[in-house]
C-alpha cells in the first residue's frame, strides 16, 4: 500500500533526481570550459557541439529506454489476450457458486451418507424452481480454486508404480457436469439412476484418457481407487482447474452418492444477474435449511478475473511506465529540437538566403531528428531482446522475440519520434530569412 515510506521515498528520489540533472548543465562551464563556451556563444555561430550533442544523445537514450518498455509491454499484452482466448472448457458466463457447506459433527465414517443425500437433493430442488434458474449443480471443488491429488491405475495394468497415475479428483452430483457445460466427448454424463446401490463410476477428462488408455476408447474400461472398482462411462472435455496458462492434468469425476465428500459448492446457471439472482436463490436455500449462511457467493467470471489478476496487475503496471516513457521521449524530442531551433535561427536564415526551401529546412530537421530516434530504436531493440529473454515466466501464448511486438513497438516509436519533430520544424520552415539575418 501506499504509506508514508513510500511517499517519503518518491520525493527524495525527485528531489535527488533533480539535483542531479542540475548539475550538469553546471558541469559544461565549469572550470577550464569558459572558453568553449563563450566560443559557442560568439556571434554569427550555431549552438555549441558540445552541448547540443549532449541533448541529442539523451533524446536517443529516452528512445532506447521507451523502446524496451514497449517492446515489454506489448510483449504483455499480446500473452495476457492469449491467456483470455484460452478454452476453459466449461461455460463461465450467468454462473453463480454459492458455499453450501452443513457442519456435519460426526466423523465423516459415521455419516449418514443417503441422508446427507436426500439434504442435498432438496435444497437443489428448491434452488431449481427458482424463476430464472436454468441448471444446478454440485461440486467439491470450483475451477480454478483448490486442489488435491490421488492416484489411480486401470484394472487391467500391472500394480506398480510406473502404471499409477496422479489425478485430480472432482466429487460432484451428476447434474454437475450439464450445469457447467463441459462438453462430453464420448459416453454419457452421470444420471439420476447412478446411485450408492448401483455400479460404481466415473467420468474421466480427455487428457486422463489419453494417458491411462493411450490408443483405447476408455468408456467400459475400469479404474481402481483404492481397492474400488469404478467403470468410465463417459469423457469429458479438459477443464482448466489450476490455472489459465496450465494444462488440466488427469481429472476424474466421482458421484457424490458413492464417494464421501467434505465441503460443497452449488452452481446455478441463469440469464440473470448475480444480484436478480440472489434473493431467490437465497430464499429457496433458508427454506431448505434455515441455518445455513446464503452470503457467500460469487460468479465463475469472478473466479476467472481472480485467475488472471496478477498477469493484469504486470501488464498495468509495465504499460504505464511504457506509456510514461513514450511521452517522455516524445517531449524530449519537441524540447531538444525546439531549442535547437530557436538557437539556430542565424544558421537557417542564412540557409534560406542561400536558396534553401521551407520544405528542405523541415525535411532537413526531421530527418536528423528521425536518425537520432533510429539509433535510440536499434538500441532499444537490442536491449529488449536481452530484457525480453528474462520475461519468460511471465509470457504465455507469445515468443519473447515475437516479430510483430517489435516491430510494431519501433512503429510506433518512429512514428511518434516523427511528430514530435515536424511541429518545431515546420516552425523552423517558416522562417523569414532577412527578420533572421537582422536578429543577427
Amino acid at each position: 500500500s501506499v504509506d508514508s515510506f513510500a511517499l517519503l521515498f518518491t520525493l527524495g528520489v525527485a528531489v535527488v533526481a533533480g539535483i542531479l540533472i542540475g548539475i550538469v548543465p553546471a558541469l559544461q562551464i565549469s572550470e577550464g570550459q569558459e572558453a568553449a563556451v563563450l566560443n559557442d556563444s560568439s556571434r554569427g555561430s550555431s549552438e555549441g557541439k558540445r552541448s547540443n550533442g549532449f541533448r541529442e544523445a539523451l533524446v536517443v537514450l529516452e528512445v532506447a529506454i521507451a523502446c524496451i518498455l514497449l517492446v515489454g509491454g506489448g510483449l504483455l499484452l499480446r500473452s495476457f489476450t492469449s491467456v483470455l482466448d484460452v478454452n476453459l472448457g466449461f461455460g463461465a458466463d450467468g454462473v453463480v457458486a454459492w458455499r453450501v457447506d452443513k457442519v456435519w459433527h460426526l466423523d465423516w465414517r459415521d455419516r449418514d451418507w443417503p441422508g446427507m443425500v436426500n439434504y442435498y437433493d432438496q435444497l437443489v430442488a428448491n434452488v431449481e424452481a427458482v424463476p430464472g434458474v436454468e441448471a444446478v449443480g454440485l461440486t467439491d471443488c470450483l475451477p480454478l480454486g483448490w486442489n488435491r491429488s490421488w492416484t489411480i491405475r486401470a484394472m487391467d495394468q500391472p500394480e506398480d508404480e510406473e502404471h499409477e497415475y496422479g489425478f485430480f479428483p472432482r466429487i460432484v452430483d451428476f447434474r454437475y457436469l450439464r450445469a457447467m457445460e463441459i462438453p462430453l466427448v464420448s459416453g454419457r454424463y452421470f444420471t439420476a439412476d447412478d446411485t450408492q446401490e448401483t455400479t460404481g463410476v466415473a467420468v474421466i477428462n480427455k487428457s486422463g484418457a489419453s494417458r491411462i488408455f493411450p490408443g483405447q476408447n476408455a468408456v467400459g474400461r475400469t479404474l481402481l481407487l483404492w481397492g474400488n472398482e469404478l467403470e468410465v462411462v463417459g469423457v469429458v472435455a479438459d477443464v482448466r482447474h489450476q490455472s489459465l496458462e496450465q494444462g488440466s492434468g488427469i481429472e476424474v469425476y466421482f458421484l457424490m452418492t458413492q464417494r464421501g465428500w467434505n465441503t460443497m459448492n452449488m452452481v446455478v446457471r441463469s440469464p440473470l444477474p448475480a444480484e436478480a439472482l440472489f434473493g431467490g436463490v437465497s430464499a429457496a436455500i433458508q427454506n431448505a435449511d434455515p441455518t445455513m449462511p446464503t452470503g457467500a457467493f460469487q460468479t465463475l467470471n469472478t473466479v476467472v478475473d481472480r485467475a488472471v489478476s496478477p498477469r493484469r496487475f504486470t501488464l498495468l503496471l509495465l504499460g504505464s511506465f511504457a506509456g510514461t516513457a513514450l511521452l517522455l521521449a516524445a517531449l524530449g524530442i519537441y524540447g531538444v529540437l525546439s531549442y535547437s531551433v530557436s538557437q539556430r535561427i542565424p544558421e537557417i536564415g542564412i540557409r534560406m538566403a542561400l536558396g534553401e526551401t521551407g520544405g528542405q529546412v523541415l525535411g532537413r530537421l526531421v530527418a536528423r531528428t528521425m536518425a537520432l530516434a533510429a539509433i535510440g530504436v536499434a538500441i532499444g531493440a537490442v536491449g529488449s531482446f536481452a530484457i525480453s529473454r528474462l520475461m519468460g515466466s511471465l509470457l504465455y501464448g507469445v515468443e519473447p522475440t515475437d516479430t510483430f511486438t517489435f516491430v510494431s513497438g519501433a512503429a510506433i516509436l518512429l512514428s511518434v519520434a516523427a511528430f514530435a519533430a515536424f511541429l518545431p520544424a515546420r516552425r523552423a520552415s517558416k522562417t523569414d530569412p532577412m527578420v533572421a539575418l537582422r536578429s543577427e
